[in-house]
């Protein structure tokens, strides 16, 4: 049983992909609380205008300006990240489904990650691991908070998160 080693190809797509990058952004990286308190604090300034408009000149033109620039400038942000997103997908050539690489689980090694363009296998242990998240439809195994791989479901990997349940403690495995 100690060496038994699941071995997954994994096929990544546009869509798998896309929805790693807004995962990895929202959950991991948490990229959307800047754009969110800038929103608000200038939502905030914007309400202190309004509420001052008897009293300042200009008072509610000033408040508009804070409020279109407090929410206009995190939509464009959030707009050119779904650019970039595009744009990797295009650079990866990820429009038809391709194998990018070969990930094994065993108990004894840790996991092992075959990358195409890489000749030398990495390996990592499992006490080494950042977490594990699971979502509809793949699994994101983070080997630091910088770099994952994906794990599409699929049926080679039925038997993958019982073993990251068994390997790994609780507060780096995720469900979402």
């Amino acid at each position: 049983m100690e060496k038994e080693i699941i071995t997954v190809n994994v096929l990544v797509d546009a869509r798998i992909f896309r929805q790693f990058a807004m995962f990895d952004a929202r959950r991991v990286q948490r990229l959307w609380r800047l754009p969110r308190i800038f929103a608000l604090i200038m939502s905030a300034f914007a309400l202190i205008c309004f509420f001052m408009r008897d009293r300042a000149e200009q008072a509610f033109v000033l408040g508009c300006v804070l409020l279109g620039v407090g929410l206009l400038l995190p939509l464009v942000h959030y707009g050119f990240f779904r650019y970039s997103i595009k744009k990797q997908i295009e650079m990866m050539k990820l429009h038809t489904p391709h194998e990018v690489y070969t990930l094994s689980f065993s108990r004894a090694d840790g996991v092992t990650a075959e990358i195409k363009q890489i000749d030398k296998p990495e390996r990592f242990a499992w006490d080494k691991l950042f977490g594990v998240y699971r979502v509809p439809g793949c699994t994101y195994i983070y080997v630091d908070p910088r770099k994952a791989f994906l794990l599409p479901d699929g049926p080679e990997t039925g038997g993958c998160w019982p073993l990251f349940e068994e390997m790994l403690p609780a507060e780096k495995l995720r469900t979402y």
